[in-house]
Parts: structure tokens; sequence; C-alpha cells
């Protein structure tokens, strides 16, 4: 009878060890974010071309001379999934690079004007509702995406949106804004997904998905006509078709949007009210991307289409994952799932290893490089 014991007194101290290590891991991050200076002080002057691509535990690498040589400019601190340096999104807007960091923990933004030095986007003087004091806490983010001097990022079941580079920032939460909704069904939804669709709406939308048992397929889709300051839940047509929530992405004239296994897409020219679809793809469970004016869906095989009603072949050697272009032409591909960073200089004919890392500490997750851009940033 004492062996029982025995084994359950060890698994209760071994279970209190890994409370305890947990507890100082995330007390450790915490630290690591209080280190990061605060912004709101950004003084962008674009002009020299960058790609900066990032990964977990907020890994920001950098290239500025057309992707050739690649330098990290920053690390956080290890991460895995989930937590508060899980880091799989970013976007680029106005000469500011922003990165999100923090999934089911406390987020952050963290942001560059010249891809090297790097801090918090917020002056620390926003009121947001998930800060509970802490000025450098920003909303959980899944997406970020910019457009018309906003950032806006989205994520849970609220927005964030800075109309300033981190000077002030507007916050509308969904949690009851909806009650009156004409389609009738209860909101619930997740891993919210912002797109800026151009400037000639200058609408934001974000697509979620639907984790409730009715609903549409494809998710929720959510629309804000004053840069993120207020959001509208839309009642789109033409999407009734869609089997799942997939990708979606502008080209800043038209939107796309793919099903769970990109095995279709449809198309939208009113910002996302009405869709015509679905459009075979002619490929599955492959990464969308925006190169030029077109949209390519990157797996095996790759596929390309301007209008997302007729698509074509892309080279057999384009690897999957997501592929970032420069102004000159210039393509990178990079993927949750490798730690390096690959360039092709012939329109993805053949592609080169220009960069690769070992990550640090894995704390479980695909540890490859989630998200990246392409912009102009100051000269240092």
């Amino acid at each position: 009878m004492k062996l029982p014991c025995v084994a359950m007194l060890l698994s209760i101290l071994f279970a209190d060890c890994l409370t305890a290590q947990s507890a100082e891991a995330d007390a450790e991050g915490e630290r690591r974010r209080a280190e990061i200076p605060l912004g709101g002080d950004f003084h962008p002057q674009p002009k020299v071309p960058a790609f900066v691509v990032v990964g977990h535990g907020g890994r920001i690498i950098v290239s500025k001379d057309d992707g050739q040589t690649w330098t990290q400019a920053f690390f956080g601190h290890p991460a895995a999934d989930h937590g508060g340096w899980a880091t799989r999104t970013m976007t680029y807007h106005g000469g500011v690079f922003v990165v999100a960091v923090g999934w089911g923990a406390p987020t952050s933004w963290l942001a560059s004007e010249d891809g090297v030095r790097w801090r918090h986007l917020t002056a620390g003087t926003a009121t947001l509702p998930e800060s509970k004091g802490n000025p450098r806490v920003m909303p959980g983010t899944w997406g970020l995406a910019g457009g018309k001097g906003a950032i806006v990022g989205t994520g849970y079941m609220s927005m964030a949106a800075t109309r300033d580079f981190g000077k002030t920032f507007d916050s509308f939460v969904m949690w009851g804004a909806f009650k009156n909704d004409p389609r009738g069904y209860k909101l619930v939804t997740h891993h919210v997904d912002p797109v800026y669709c151009g400037d000639a709406s200058g609408r934001f939308l974000a697509l979620g998905d639907n984790r409730g048992s009715e609903g549409p397929k494809f998710g929720n889709l959510f629309a804000s006509d004053d840069l993120g300051k207020t959001w509208r839940w839309l009642n789109p047509q033409g999407l009734e078709a869609s089997t799942g929530r997939g990708a979606m992405a502008s080209n800043g004239k038209s939107l796309l949007m793919t099903d769970a296994d990109s095995a279709n897409a449809w198309t939208s020219s009113d910002a996302g009210e009405t869709w015509t679809g679905p459009y075979a793809t002619g490929t599955k469970r492959a990464v969308l991307s925006v190169v030029g004016d077109e949209f390519w869906l990157c797996g095996k095989p790759s596929r390309a289409t301007a209008d997302g009603v007729s698509w074509r072949d892309l080279p057999s050697a384009v690897p999957s994952g997501q592929v970032i272009a420069s102004d000159r032409g210039t393509l990178i591909s990079i993927a949750p799932q490798r730690s390096n960073i690959l360039r092709s200089g012939d329109g993805g004919e053949t592609w080169q290893e220009v960069h690769a890392y070992q990550p640090e500490a894995i704390q479980g997750g695909a540890q490859g490089l989630r998200d990246g851009a392409f912009g102009y940033v100051n000269a240092n």
C-alpha cells in the first residue's frame, strides 16, 4: 500500500516543479517585455528597401540588400505556439514595420522605422481593456494590417487600431456589440485576421472562424469603414458554398478568399459585400500570398491568378510557404516548418538558401518563420 502513495507523492512534487518552472518562465518573459522601450514617437522617413520576417519568440530577421544577406535584429524570449512570446503576424505601413508577440497570453506590438531598433509601438498612454494597468499590453492579436495611416490588429473578440503610430489607440469589443444582428445566431469566433482592402474603399475586413454549431461555414466577416474605430458584422452574399474558413487577401483592387484546404476560391470587388465563386484553384493545402497584382497559392502544385477565376501553374521549384516580393521582383520564401529563408531572383524558377538559424530552447510548435513583409525604412 505504500508504493502507490509514494508514486502519488512523486507525481504531485513533479507537477509542482513544472508549475514553478512555468511560472518562472512567464516571469522571465514579462521581465523581457518590460526591458523594451516604449514608443509613440516614431518618425518614419522611408528611404531604404527592406525585407523583415518574424518567428516565435519575437525573432526578427532583416535584409536591406534585396534579400541577399540577413541579420537577426531582435529576439525576445523562447516561446511556443501559445504564450507571451508566441509570434505569428506582422505588417508594414507608412515606413514602420509592426510585429505582434503573444497569443493566449499578454500581447505586445513591437515596431521599428529602421528595421534595426525595435520598441513597443505604444507610447504607454493607451487605456485598452486588456492592459489591466500594464501600458505595454495590447489585445490578443492573431493578425495585423495597415492602410491609410492606420495599423489594425484583431484576434479574439476585440480589435485595436492606431492612426498615429502608437500615440493613441481605439479599442472595439465584440462582446455585446452584435446582439441584434439580423442573422439571428450567436457570435462565437476566434482567430480573427484582418486585411486592408485598398485605398479605393479604405475598408478593413477581418475574417474569423465560426466556433459555434450554426452559422456560415466560411466563418465570420467583419468590416470597419473608419480605419478600425468601429466594426460591423457583415452578412456577405456568395459564400454559401464554402465548406470551411481558409485565408483571405487583397491585392489592393480585389479580394480573394479560399476554403479550408485552398481547393476553391471566391473573389470580391466590392470590399467583401458580395462574392463570386467557387473557382477551382488546382491545388490543396497551399499558403496564400500576394505577389505583385497576383494571388499565389504555394503548395504542391503552386498556382497563381490575377482574377481568382483563371489559374496558372507556377514553376515547380516554388517552395511551400509564404512568398514575399520586393519592388525589384525578388522573391523570398518562408514557412513555419522551416528555419531558413529561400530567395529567387528569376520569378521563382530557381531558389537559393540565403539564411538559416537554429531555434534556441524550443518550447513546442513549429519554430520556423511565421510572417514577413517588404517595405522602406529609415537609413540608420
